[in-house]
């Protein structure tokens, strides 16, 4: 195989299991074990802290919040978007449901600072 292949070839190592469980009938992978994604544990103190840290500084980052917490940074964006439900605008941590005046108190400030390009929001002003 390595004459027509190269150094691309599998080695016999890997080839030989392979083989050897297609011999034993277990060709069906789909009832083979596999590994199990760990869950996000989360508690009070640990939500409560990264809300504490966003309100503190809008600006924080999921890695900087990780690095503060000692917790992995797919745990805090757990906790960001789906238990403390915020999403991310103008590289600032803001609450995802907010009321129309909020809303459009949001985007005038964004606009006076230069954040937004104002033909984009017409429509949605209106």
């Amino acid at each position: 195989m390595k004459e027509v292949y190269g150094e691309q070839c599998l080695a016999q190592c890997t080839i030989f299991p392979w083989c050897q469980r297609y011999e034993a009938r277990h060709v069906n992978i789909k009832n083979l074990s596999r590994p199990v994604q760990a869950h996000v544990v989360t508690n009070s103190a640990t939500i409560s802290a990264v809300d504490e840290l966003i309100r503190q500084n809008r600006r924080i980052t999921t890695r900087e919040i990780a690095v503060e917490l000692t917790i992995s940074k797919g745990t805090v964006h757990h906790i960001i978007h789906k238990k403390l439900g915020y999403g991310n605008v103008c590289v600032q941590w803001v609450p995802k449901h907010l009321s129309k005046n909020q809303n459009t108190t949001r985007m005038v400030v964004c606009l006076t600072r230069g954040k937004l390009d104002p033909s984009a929001t017409q429509e949605f002003l209106h």
